[in-house]
Order: C-alpha cells, then structure tokens, then sequence
C-alpha cells in the first residue's frame, strides 16, 4: 500500500513538475497537499472510524460462529 501512495504521489509530482518552478512557494505546498489528497481517494482508504465499526462486527461475528460450532458440536454429540 505504502508503496502505491509514493509511486502515485510521484506521478502526481511529475505532472506538477513543470509549474513549480515558476511558482511561489505557497502555491507549491499547495499542489503537493493537493497531489497527496488525491492520491489518497485513488487508494480508496478507509477512516478509523469505519476501520473501528467494521472490527466490532467482526469480533460479534466470530464470537457468534464459535458460538454455533459449539452448540453444532453438542448436537452431533447427542445424536451419536
């Protein structure tokens, strides 16, 4: 992933290369904050947030399938 972002952030810098040296300095911090932001919606990442939500549901769902592999198990028991 780490590696997407530079080689997409120095495709992005390429493209700025040819105005930055006709630029003021400012102007420059802004093509590469915005060349960065781009470059991270192309890598389609989500927010701590959704990351957080996401994992809460996933430790419900495996405690639930342990869960019913046990209870699974206890009838196969019973049946034997």
């Amino acid at each position: 992933m780490l590696d997407q972002f530079v080689k997409q952030m120095g495709a992005g810098l390429e493209q700025a290369a040819a105005t930055l040296g006709k630029l003021p300095a400012e102007e420059i911090q802004q093509q590469l904050h915005q060349v960065a932001k781009d470059t991270l919606t192309k890598m389609d990442l989500v927010t701590r947030e959704e990351f957080e939500v996401q994992a809460d549901m996933l430790a419900k769902y495996r405690k639930r399938l342990l869960e019913l592999e046990a209870r699974l198990e206890e009838l196969e028991k019973t049946e034997s």
